[in-house]
């Protein structure tokens, strides 16, 4: 019988080189796999913190823009009626001092916005108020504001670009409103002030974040207010210092426009929003800085991430694993094989080993009639004992010689019976003649 061979070279190391490419590329599919998911759950959630800022800046600079336009407003109601005061009083013979700055004086609690509210003459002297100082004559001819009411025909309310008060030197914004004489002729302005500290009280309360920022800017994107001020130049009262971008999205889209600009105060990147008020020169800019509204994202992506490593590191650990495991198991199966093999072999040897052991030695066999002596002391024939302790079995055939033999024997035993035989017929022969003689006679 054909054995297999006992040593098997290269097997168990062919089968586990296979298995770990095919684990090695699992792993490496797997970990791809959960790579691209994480990446493609923290691209959306970075998409969606982003679309939060900017719904976020956008809120923001529309709430502070309505709220300023409300009490703008407001402001004007007031100051028409002072106009309307005084064009009564004008109507009446002429403006009266006291009566005026009465009336004034009730206004004033109703617009704590203001920190003073002025009528001017039409030369632009100021003439009438409760604040200018006593004999200081202060004009406002050259502003703009008042130029533009006094070629006005008919009464509208200007707010001027950011300027420095004449009496007091402060940072402020005025809203100015036209007082005709009975004929429609200019008779002068009614002044209502601010001061540009009430706009960053104003700001103080809003949650902009560490580094966000929320500030007013006049038409000339003259810096009004600002929320946090910083010391360096762009962040003062009165700067014109902004991005060469947010001009350009200031032209491209007067009202309102949402985009990322680097400041140039501070060479930081934001999320920018601007809006224009509806019926006053002045901008409110919202911005959002990623260090605030990423910092959560950025905690979600170091968790993410985190765990994506502890998962490629499980994974390489478990693949591994896996391999030793399959492995040690490619050898204890080929050790098992090995063992039944050498188990099998060793019996088919230990029964030839014990049937040469029964054969070995000196065997006694008789020397006349060839018979075999046992180890029960009885005797049997050599062709029954070899078979019966061996995997030997007898055919009986006959040498040359024995066969020379026993043909000669044969041969001579034929001779005998042939000379027998022919000795008795002659004899049978001479008792017949002698019969026949004596019959005769």
């Amino acid at each position: 019988m054909e054995q297999a061979p006992l040593n098997e070279p290269g097997l168990v190391g062919r089968e586990a080189e296979g298995f770990s490419r095919r684990l090695v590329a699992v792993t490496i599919f797997v970990n791809l796999l959960v790579s691209v998911i994480v990446g493609y759950a923290l691209l959306r959630s970075h998409r969606h913190h982003c679309s939060l800022a900017v719904i976020t800046t956008k809120n923001m600079a529309a709430g502070m823009e309505g709220n300023l336009c409300n009490i703008l407003d407001k402001i004007n109601v007031g100051l028409a009626g002072v106009a309307h005061e005084a064009e009564e009083e004008i109507a009446a013979g002429g403006i009266e001092q006291g009566r005026l700055n009465r009336y004034i004086g009730g206004e004033l609690p109703l617009l704590p916005e203001l920190y003073g509210i002025r009528v001017t003459d039409a030369m632009g002297d100021i003439r009438y108020g409760l604040d200018p100082p006593l004999g200081v004559t202060t004009t406002v001819a050259d502003r703009e504001y008042f130029r533009r009411l006094r070629e006005a025909p008919h009464g509208e309310m200007i707010m001027s670009r950011l300027l420095r008060g004449k009496v007091y030197g402060n940072w402020v914004l005025v809203l100015a409103t036209r007082i005709n004489r009975p004929d429609g002729s200019f008779a002068g302005v009614v002044l209502g002030l601010f001061d540009v500290s009430y706009f960053e009280k104003l700001l103080a309360h809003l949650d902009i974040g560490p580094h966000g920022a929320i500030g007013i800017r006049d038409s000339d994107l003259n810096l009004v207010a600002l929320k946090p001020k910083g010391i360096e130049p762009g962040s003062q009262i009165g700067s014109d210092v902004i991005s060469e971008k947010t001009r350009e999205m200031i032209r491209l889209h007067p009202v309102t426009a949402t985009y990322n600009t680097v400041f140039a105060r501070d060479h930081q990147e934001r999320t920018v929003t601007f809006r224009k008020a509806a019926n006053y020169p002045f901008y409110v800019f919202a911005t959002a800085s990623p260090s605030d509204y990423l910092a959560r994202w950025r905690k979600e992506a170091a968790i993410e991430l985190a765990l994506l490593g502890i998962f490629m590191i499980a994974t390489v650990v478990a693949a591994r694993t896996l391999r030793q495991g399959k492995i040690s198991e490619m050898l204890r199966a080929q050790a098992s094989r090995y063992g039944k093999e050498m188990e099998r072999r060793n019996e088919e040897l230990n029964a030839a080993l014990s049937r040469v052991r029964r054969l070995e030695g000196i065997i006694s066999i008789c020397s006349y009639c060839k018979k075999v002596r046992t180890d029960e002391q009885s005797w049997e024939q050599v062709e029954k004992y070899i078979t019966e302790n061996s995997d030997a079995t007898f055919s009986h055939g006959m040498c040359p010689a024995c066969s020379a033999e026993q043909t000669r024997l044969f041969h001579q035993s034929l001779g005998r019976f042939e000379n027998r035989s022919g000795r008795g017929a002659e004899g049978e022969d001479g008792g017949r003649g002698t019969s026949k003689e004596n019959g005769e006679g």
